[in-house]
């Protein structure tokens, strides 16, 4: 389980590295396509372009041909004039020119040529003053060329567009040009260089299709229903101005138009091949993914540091606050209390009495029993907004918030007293389980944390000395306190090996001869000697004994190992504490370190005081 938010990690990175690099390979080949789309329907509108300048530059050259200025020729040595000239545009545009006329003001044809085939003078419209290019060609300035928009050709019957301008011939009144274009023949420049794509010539005011690629013209509209451009071109043609790129696979170029031409088209062309082997999305897909599984990551870490930040501040044992939580809730309490009208606060030490013997004779997991019992009855007798903690050992304390007086802590020291001190069941036996609080209130006793913690152990640690249950700080308790340190002072000291041994001579009065040495232990304690007599208790009173005889034991042999090598047989002699006498491994002890110096029991005396014996005659006379 722990792996996998690391494994969400990697996986992450991976997919969402990936997806980046699929992004852009496919956005770089969707711009690659996206131009060559833009390119292609460029150039197809150049073709249209110059294909439409050139039937209007030959519509103007054709109206300067000397067989539409007759001077005074018949009619009909004008009509094989025309037709010879009309006939000639087949020539420029093969297969292209459905049906060339030429027109006079009234709407008679004067000669008309139909797929290259002259018409006889008799089969001449005379009604030609009712097509739609008749008025509007007219109706130009001089040297202007009038293209019609799409219509089927009645002589033809096909899909054209024509290109008319007037003349006027000699003294005679305007007559008319005109030659009609097949729709069809544009369809050669509706091409693309890659297979995929397609083209379509769009009427940009309307936005319906005049051609398209490979799909024949209807067979009475051009405007008629093609298979469908792409949404994001078909939503856009009307508001086309110049060339624009659409993008996505399509693109649209307009075609540029004389002011007299009824055809505004664009080109569209499009590509119906996905331009990546990967498409965006999923590319997209992948690196969406990848960011959800880091954004997954960062929240699991996040959490896991704030259950790491939660577990610095629990006691595993008991689920209860640790010192850390302590000190953080004791900071905060004092702070709320400085303020002009912030309540008074508190903190309470405790420590249970004759917890060591239960740990000794019914073993530490019952032990364990007993401070886990401790904590929930902790719990259940303070409120929400005190914290209760367990400092290590057997020792707690308790931060007590919006107090009404300093007189409540002393009353809440003695409820909660009465609710840990009831009998606790182990194994089916009650036990009875002491303790001893000690207190100090913001204001009275200090105005720091530190010195609230200092004050209310010191007040503790009287409170225990003097079987008082409860007790606040006063003046001289911090002697208890005091005292606290000067034991971790010891313990560092035995570690270090820096308690020393004086021996002091025994005397024979009867021999008048030294029988033996006795070791006494010396403590230098910074700049003074700490006597014998305080710190020998300090160190029953902290379970220290045990270390300090050990230690004192290895150096008075290993002055006697000395002795005895220079031929001087003198035992020496160290004082057992009380505690000591009834420890079953003292005498293996004894044993190794005797036997590690090469020297028998006539080397070392124990010494025992009366009252070991009298407390304890068996254990002592063993």
């Amino acid at each position: 389980m722990r792996r996998t938010p690391f494994v969400a990690l990697l996986l992450g990175l991976v997919l969402l590295s990936a997806g980046v690099l699929t992004m852009a390979s496919a956005d770089a080949a969707q711009r690659q396509q996206d131009r060559g789309v833009k390119r292609d329907a460029a150039q197809v509108a150049t073709a249209f372009t110059t294909y439409f300048e050139r039937a209007r530059s030959l519509d103007l050259l054709l109206a300067q041909s000397p067989a539409f200025h007759p001077s005074g020729a018949s009619l009909v040595a004008d009509n094989a004039a025309a037709n010879h000239a009309l006939t000639y545009l087949e020539q420029l545009y093969p297969g292209a020119i459905g049906e060339a006329c030429y027109i006079d003001s009234r709407g008679y044809e004067i000669a008309r040529v139909t797929r290259g085939t002259p018409a006889a003078v008799a089969d001449l419209s005379t009604g030609e003053a009712t097509n739609a290019f008749f008025a509007k060609t007219f109706a130009l300035p001089a040297g202007e060329v009038y293209q019609a928009a799409p219509y089927v050709s009645v002589d033809t019957h096909e899909w054209v567009i024509s290109n008319s301008t007037w003349i006027r011939p000699g003294d005679a009144g305007p007559m008319i040009v005109h030659f009609e274009v097949g729709l069809e023949s544009f369809r050669t420049h509706l091409h693309s260089s890659t297979h995929g794509r397609h083209v379509a010539v769009v009427d940009r005011g309307t936005g319906r299709t005049i051609l398209q690629d490979g799909l024949a013209l209807p067979a009475t509209d051009p405007v008629g229903r093609f298979a469908p451009l792409p949404d994001v071109v078909r939503a856009r043609p009307g508001a086309v101005k110049s060339l624009t790129t659409v993008g996505h696979g399509a693109a649209v170029s307009a075609i540029p138009r004389s002011s007299y031409n009824a055809n505004d088209w664009m080109i569209v062309e499009w590509s119906t091949t996905r331009a990546s082997f990967i498409p965006l999305w999923a590319g997209a897909a992948g690196a969406s993914a990848g960011v959800a599984l880091i954004i997954f990551f960062l929240l699991v870490l996040r959490r896991q540091q704030s259950v790491l930040r939660m577990a610095t501040r629990l006691d595993h044992l008991t689920g209860m606050g640790n010192r850390k939580a302590l000190e953080e809730a004791l900071k905060d309490a004092v702070e709320s209390a400085a303020q002009p009208d912030g309540h008074p606060a508190a903190v309470i030490m405790l420590d249970l009495d004759g917890f060591k013997q239960i740990n000794d004779t019914l073993g530490h997991d019952k032990g364990d029993l007993v401070l886990q019992e401790i904590a929930r009855r902790l719990h259940a007798n303070t409120f929400e907004h005190d914290t209760a903690a367990r400092l290590g050992g057997d020792e707690f304390a308790v931060v007590l918030r919006r107090l009404r007086t300093a007189d409540d802590v002393a009353a809440v020291a003695y409820r909660l007293r009465d609710a840990l001190i009831r009998p606790i069941v182990i194994d089916g036996v009650a036990r009875f389980i002491g303790a001893s609080f000690g207190g100090a209130v913001y204001g009275d006793h200090g105005t720091a944390p530190e010195e609230l913690l200092r004050a209310a152990d010191a007040a503790m640690y009287q409170a225990k000395r003097g079987r008082e249950g409860v007790r606040l700080y006063a003046p001289g308790t911090a002697e208890g306190a005091n005292a606290s340190t000067l034991a971790a002072d010891l313990l560092l000291a035995i570690e270090d090996d820096r308690i020393m041994l004086a021996f002091q001579p025994e005397f024979s009065v009867g021999t008048r001869r030294i029988v033996g040495v006795e070791a006494l232990a010396r403590w230098q304690h910074a700049d003074q000697e700490v006597p014998p007599s305080e710190f020998v208790p300090l160190a029953e009173q902290t379970g220290l004994i045990r270390e300090l005889t050990h230690l004192t034991l290895r150096k008075a042999l290993d002055e006697a190992q000395r002795w005895h090598e220079a031929g001087l047989l003198l035992p020496v002699s160290v004082n057992l504490s009380a505690q000591l006498v009834a420890d079953r491994s003292l005498r293996s002890d004894v044993d190794e370190m005797l036997h590690e110096r090469g020297l028998t029991g006539e080397a070392l005396v124990l010494e025992i005081t009366e009252s070991t014996s009298i407390a304890d005659p068996e254990a002592a006379t063993e």
